[in-house]
């Protein structure tokens, strides 16, 4: 709003007294400086109040970009963090604006400022006057110019149309500023609302662009560990959206990353600037910047050629990228935690409770589609003995070695886990018991052919079951690939087993049936008294 008002005296070309109380920055970019120049060459009388250390006091007194009418007066410490405003005062407009810091009881910052403006001339002229006892109170070196100016400069009439225009032209940016604060509290619920990566920045390149009239709008943040970069666009309704302009798009994005890479500041290319070349676009860009570290780049682009961009909408990017990279960061922490939680630590392949999960969705999803589902059991044979010889370094070596050769063989469909101790697990979607067969025999050929460092060679034992066909549930297809693989140690080891290989299948599969639901009776009911059948079905030899 500070630079919409000096847009009034340099838009109409008024011969005014401009007085502002500036902000203290102790950098100050080229445009700033350039800003404060302009502003001070069109007003007849300019008063800048500085603080001490701001970057403006190194401007020499007799620059020849600034009238001889400019003056730059020093404000003391308090007043250079708390108070910034703009007045304007011409024999035919007035106008007003000013902010002042908000502090709590204790004395801390509260959220935001309070703001007034006016363009009434007696408002005006009581702040002139309350500006010209300061003036003559702390710097009475300056008090007499500063008068002079004020008397020079009194309001006297109010040019209606003038003001009808300023102040519609205001309520114009406040909407615009509305704009501006809605997309960002709905990239912060965005935010708030969701972890998934992709989704936020779709959303925050989505608000960004609507809200600056964008023609395109994109948003990219490295991938982590070796990974590409994700990138998302928008497209304003009429522009072209092709693989084209898409690749042409992420091309900039690239270009605009490198270029400001370890750098805090936008980038900023005005269409004026780019006048003489048809090709060159208004773009602006802003660093994605977490903890100092450049991680992403936000860029948005206009079809205008004579689109400036303005300070609040610098800022805005600003803000929103700073969103973004906090946004990223616990992204990618949830998703570390989430992988720790469900992954082995020692092998790096999912644990049992994700085995667990996995192998609910995969049964779900083959009874839907009438598609069977493998499992596949396997034990490290003699893996106590490899642990007492080479000790339980060497042990861990080998289980780690054999999860790796698990990941490589298997499907990226199929999911790898380490059941518990030396014994894994690997689920096979869409898959009988014929392929899982073959799958179980050239993991149990590659296991065998691994030379494991100071160990030599070891082997696995194999047990697999299918779904529908060996069992109807998820802890029975469990239970039948444990037997054929305990059936497998039996005889000999180093082998592959399936419920077929049992002996008396049939009347095993029966007799688990029978004790199934004989524990479920007895849940319920008194223990019914031995018959001849339940001994016979615990002697040994159905076992």
């Amino acid at each position: 709003m500070h630079r919409y008002f000096e847009d009034v005296v340099l838009e109409n070309n008024l011969a005014a007294l401009v007085v502002e109380s500036l902000m203290p920055e102790a950098q100050r970019s080229l445009r700033d400086m350039a800003r404060v120049r302009e502003v001070g060459q069109a007003a007849r009388y300019s008063f800048f109040f500085i603080s001490p250390d701001d970057a403006l006091t190194s401007l020499p007194p007799s620059d020849e970009s600034f009238n001889e009418h400019s003056v730059m007066m020093m404000k003391t410490a308090q007043a250079a963090f708390d108070e910034r405003f703009v007045v304007i005062a011409d024999a035919r407009f007035s106008a007003l604006l000013a902010s002042v810091r908000n502090h709590g009881e204790d004395g801390t910052e509260g959220a935001g400022d309070d703001v007034i403006w006016s363009f009434e001339p007696d408002i005006v002229y009581s702040a002139l006057e309350y500006l010209m006892a300061r003036v003559t109170a702390e710097l009475p070196r300056q008090a007499a110019v500063f008068s002079r100016a004020v008397r020079t400069c009194v309001p006297k009439t109010t040019s209606l149309q003038l003001t009808v225009s300023v102040t519609t032209k205001l309520a114009r940016l406040l909407q615009e500023q509305a704009v501006r604060e809605l997309a960002v509290n709905r990239i912060a619920t965005a935010i708030r609302s969701s972890l998934e990566l992709s989704s936020i920045l779709q959303t925050t390149v989505d608000e960004v662009g609507r809200a600056l009239g964008a023609q395109y709008s994109a948003l990219s943040v490295e991938g982590e560990h070796g990974e590409p970069s994700l990138t998302t666009c928008y497209f304003r309704d009429g522009a072209e959206e092709n693989d084209d302009s898409r690749d042409g798009l992420v091309s900039d994005m690239h270009a605009y990353g490198v270029r400001l890479r370890g750098r805090m500041k936008a980038y900023v290319h005005d269409g004026t600037s780019g006048a003489n070349d048809p090709n060159s676009r208004p773009v602006a860009a802003v660093p994605v910047i977490y903890r100092e570290r450049t991680m992403g780049v936000l860029m948005v682009s206009s079809d205008d050629s004579q689109r400036v961009w303005q300070e609040n909408e610098i800022l805005l990017m600003r803000t929103v990228a700073d969103q973004v990279a906090v946004a990223v960061n616990h992204a990618r922490l949830f998703q570390q935690m989430q992988q720790q939680a469900l992954t082995d630590g020692l092998t790096g392949c999912f644990n049992r409770r994700f085995f667990e999960i996995q192998l609910e969705r995969d049964l779900h999803l083959a009874t839907r589609t009438g598609q069977p589902v493998s499992l596949i059991m396997l034990d490290v044979d003699r893996f106590k003995l490899v642990n007492d010889t080479h000790g339980h370094d060497a042990g861990d070596v080998a289980l780690r070695i054999i999860a790796g050769a698990l990941r490589e063989e298997v499907r990226g469909v199929d999911t790898a886990a380490r059941y518990g101790g030396e014994e894994f697990a690997v689920i096979l979607p869409q898959a009988g018991l014929e392929g899982a067969l073959l799958v179980a025999e050239r993991l149990r050929a590659r296991i065998e052919m691994t030379e494991l460092p100071g160990l030599g060679r070891i082997t696995a034992s194999f047990g697999v079951a299918t779904f529908p066909e060996h069992a109807s549930s998820r802890e029975l297809l469990v239970t039948k690939a444990d037997r054929a693989l305990s059936h497998a140690k039996r005889t000999g080891r180093n082998r592959v087993c399936s419920p077929l290989d049992l002996p008396d299948c049939a009347i095993e599969e029966a007799a688990e049936i029978e004790t199934e639901a004989g524990a479920a009776f007895v849940n319920d009911a008194p223990a019914a008294p031995e018959t001849l059948e339940t001994q016979e079905a615990a002697t040994p030899s159905n076992i």
